[in-house]
């Protein structure tokens, strides 16, 4: 089975209204952005020898020149994640001393079953 909510995050990421790159930003890109991909994909409980329910994880990073800047896209990130009933599993906050960038690494995460529409946290 292997379900995804891969297309449904992009979505959410990209109505946040920042620039929005799959794994890492890419070359050109400018500040702020956000960069996500799924992490985890695996099968969570299975029924009658199938995959039944799948476990799916998602990583997003904040890319921005300001810790505030990043508080600002992360609460965006939230809102538009939690709709999709991902629930948030980790946040930190970090500094990219070398290139001046601040950095917030977010996850969430769901349990789904596409086959009847259902996204449980």
């Amino acid at each position: 089975m292997m379900d995804t909510l891969q297309a449904e995050v992009y979505t959410a990421l990209t109505g946040t209204g920042y620039a929005v790159h799959y794994f890492y930003p890419q070359d050109g890109f400018t500040l702020p952005c956000i960069t996500w991909r799924e992490s985890n994909n695996r099968e969570y409980g299975q029924a009658g020898g199938n995959e039944f329910v799948t476990e799916v994880e998602y990583t997003i990073d904040i890319w921005a020149v300001t810790p505030e800047a990043t508080a600002t896209m992360a609460l965006a990130v939230d809102t538009a994640l939690a709709a999709l009933r991902l629930k948030r599993t980790f946040s930190y906050d970090l500094y990219e001393q070398d290139t001046r960038v601040h950095h917030k690494n977010m996850r969430y995460r769901a349990l789904i079953r596409l086959d009847e529409q259902k996204i449980y946290q």
